[in-house]
């Protein structure tokens, strides 16, 4: 059966996907999960085998837990990849396990191991959320952005800490979500989705929404180890400093999955302008 990718290519539709069909149709997506959280991590093992069941599921995930790691690359080492068959084989997906961060994980698979690439990237489902300034730090999101650089539409997606929502119900909740998207959007795109830990109402509301702003205090902690030695651990709480209407902690903190389009130009436009007319 033919990828929705190689199909639209055939009859020179654009490789942004223009229309979804699915198991009653004749099209699936090939579709490529990656996460911060390690191979073993519940978030990504429910999600892949929720998409199973209709598309074409491909798994590259870190051997270990890489939170944290932001866009980083491993350079000067070799990366060991194996194959993980503790996935459910019978669902069809095929599992890599990498030794890198989770950008190594989708760049290696994008281009190296790929015959073609996937129609859609995937990173998550996070255990935690990756709200506001989070996005800055966070792997789950630095994967989904190596997606988006290879051309290819986006989601970075993580359940809050403490959710009443299971990864269970965030995967059911997304999947008609990404369908959606897909077949409205025209050119690559990153989203970047955080699911609360209440819905209000009785049915999920996905809203579009902009980043707010997220800080940490006291984000060390000091550890006095034996013969004077010195450790810090990362530790803290939070602290929102623009979680006004509009934005990402707004919408999670009242029962709405927040959805913000993130891009990679981080000029600063406003101070450009009035820097460039110095000179």
């Amino acid at each position: 059966m033919l990828s929705a990718r190689a199909v639209f290519r055939q009859v020179g539709i654009p490789t942004c996907l223009s229309y979804i069909k699915t198991r009653e149709g004749e099209l699936t997506l090939n579709i490529l999960i990656l996460n911060d959280d390690g191979i073993a991590a519940e978030g990504i093992r429910v999600l892949a085998r929720r998409l199973a069941g209709v598309h074409n599921v491909t798994v590259a995930a870190p051997m270990h837990q890489q939170s944290g790691t932001s866009h980083a690359l491993t350079i000067g080492r070799a990366i060991e990849v194996r194959e993980d068959t503790s996935f459910d084989r019978a669902a069809g997906i095929a599992a890599w396990a990498i030794d890198g961060t989770p950008t190594d994980c989708a760049k290696l698979y994008l281009d190296a191991i790929a015959s073609e690439p996937p129609d859609v990237v995937l990173s998550g489902i996070n255990h935690g959320s990756n709200l506001g300034t989070d996005v800055i730090y966070s792997g789950t999101v630095g994967a989904a952005f190596e997606g988006y650089f290879h051309g290819i539409p986006s989601f970075a997606l993580s359940l809050l800490d403490g959710s009443s929502l299971s990864f269970a119900d965030a995967a059911d909740y997304f999947v008609p979500f990404m369908e959606k998207v897909l077949v409205a959007a025209d050119q690559p795109f990153l989203l970047n989705i955080n699911f609360p830990k209440e819905l209000v109402g009785d049915e999920p509301r996905f809203v579009f929404c902009r980043q707010g702003g997220r800080d940490y205090v006291n984000a060390f902690e000091r550890i006095e180890m034996e013969e004077g030695r010195v450790h810090y651990k990362v530790a803290g709480e939070v602290s929102d400093t623009d979680k006004g209407i509009g934005t990402d902690i707004y919408a999670v903190e009242h029962g709405l999955i927040a959805v913000t389009p993130l891009g990679v130009d981080m000029t600063d436009y406003p101070l450009l302008h009035q820097l460039g007319a110095l000179l």
